[in-house]
Parts: C-alpha cells; sequence; structure tokens
C-alpha cells in the first residue's frame, strides 16, 4: 500500500520546505481518489490509477500544516501550506479504515483519506494532526514522533 516506507525519505521530502529550526511532528500518507462511481465506469483500471493523487502532509512543531502531492516518480509536485491557528472550514472525521481530512479554504481547498495501513503509524500522526486542525492547537507530541 505505501509508497514512502522509509522515514529518512518522508523527513528529507520535507526538509527544503521548513523554516530555520522548524521540525516535523507528525507525518502521513494519503491519498485522493475518483469518486467511487468514476472508478468503477473505468473499470477500476490505469485510468483511475492516473486520476489518484498522492500526499505526505506534515505538522510541524509551529503549527504548520505542510501538503506536498507527489507525481508519479516520487518528486514533489506541489507544496501548500497552512497555519493551525489561520485555517478556514476545516472537516475531519476517522473511521475504522480511513481518517479523512478536508480544508474548505477558497484559496488553496485540500482533501484527502489517510490508510490505517499507510505507513507506519499513518493511523495515529493522521489523527494527531486531524485532532490540531479542528482544535487549532498542536496534539500532544507522541513519545515516538520526530
Amino acid at each position: 500500500m505505501a509508497r514512502f516506507k522509509d522515514e529518512g525519505f518522508v523527513l528529507n521530502a520535507f526538509a527544503p520546505h521548513l523554516q530555520p529550526g522548524e521540525r516535523i511532528l507528525y507525518y502521513a500518507y494519503g491519498v485522493k481518489q475518483p469518486n467511487i462511481f468514476l472508478i468503477l465506469l473505468l473499470l477500476g483500471g490505469i485510468l483511475a490509477w492516473l486520476l489518484t493523487k498522492e500526499y505526505m502532509v506534515g505538522m510541524t512543531d509551529r503549527g504548520r500544516f505542510i501538503v506536498l502531492r507527489f507525481s508519479g516518480k516520487l518528486n514533489v509536485k506541489e507544496v501548500q501550506d497552512y497555519y493551525i491557528g489561520n485555517v478556514q472550514g476545516v472537516k475531519t472525521k476517522t473511521g475504522p479504515l480511513f481518517t479523512y481530512i478536508d480544508i474548505k479554504d477558497p484559496q488553496k481547498p485540500f482533501s484527502a483519506k489517510f490508510h490505517r495501513m499507510g505507513m507506519k503509524q499513518n493511523r495515529e500522526y493522521a489523527m494527531a494532526i486531524a485532532q490540531s486542525l479542528n482544535t487549532r492547537q498542536l496534539a500532544p507530541p507522541m513519545a515516538v514522533a520526530r
């Protein structure tokens, strides 16, 4: 499922987008897939795979939510960031398999789902990020967070 199994790769992908001295507390791998009816119409094939967007999101110790969108070759294609104190239109939900994060910002909307098995600690980190976005405060650090 996950293409990002190496923590070093993940942290290195965020490094150019961090401010001096800023650290990533939580990160999670997520996707945005086409509507299920479109996937069925395309028979779940290559076209649906091509329309799927892959994201790595991170929450920093300074309250920045950073979104990295990857291209097929694991290159960062797009970067968005939000400050948790200023972000508007946040909606999150955690179910048995996925944590959903949806931001209805008119300037830079974001929506993705994060599978519990997306990568090591994907569920815990995605839930901590969702909690931070909802409460507009950093979630308490986990013992294993870096």
